[in-house]
């Protein structure tokens, strides 16, 4: 009786009502993001990047653990940033980058993550710049197709006048 009055006790005083509370992590969270955050950075150094995103996916899903959900968010960022002609990065990387600097200002991955970011929208100001310079440079063209008609058409008129002179 003692023992499990003893026990009881313990239980509540670790558990209480701090591991009812939501949005929060406990301590079976905390243990298993961690076991999941372990096994992906194994399958990532084993080259599975699919099933190490999956994993990190999971964690980044459960309730946030400092320390783990950071690292995974990071982790998974990188995983999924995509670049193609028209974006250097995919919007889950940006969304995941976001959420972040957002819910982990203080953690180290946020830290790793910002020139991350910053080289991202660096990137995002070079396609905008690029789309803009090709635009401008498809109307001088254009412009320089019309003044060659032009041109021509003075030459021909020019021959013309010099016929009707003579």
């Amino acid at each position: 009786m003692r023992k499990t009055l003893l026990l009881i006790l313990i239980l509540l005083f670790c558990g209480g009502c701090a591991g009812t509370r939501t949005g929060e992590a406990n301590l079976f969270d905390r243990y298993s993001g961690s076991r999941q955050l372990a096994r992906a950075t194994t399958l990532l150094q084993e080259g599975d990047a699919t099933g190490a995103a999956g994993l990190l996916t999971a964690v980044c899903n459960a309730p946030g653990v400092a320390g783990v959900t950071d690292e995974a968010l990071f982790r998974l960022a990188l995983l999924t940033m995509k670049t193609k002609a028209d974006r250097p990065a995919s919007a889950q990387a940006q969304r995941l980058l976001r959420r972040l600097k957002k819910e982990y200002p203080a953690s180290q991955w946020t830290l790793l993550a910002a020139p991350v970011t910053d080289l991202v929208n660096l990137a995002e100001e070079q396609k905008r710049q690029n789309r803009a310079l090709r635009t401008n440079n498809q109307a001088l063209n254009r412009e320089i197709e019309e003044l060659s008609q032009r041109i021509e058409q003075l030459k021909h008129l020019d021959q013309e006048l010099e016929k009707k002179s003579r």
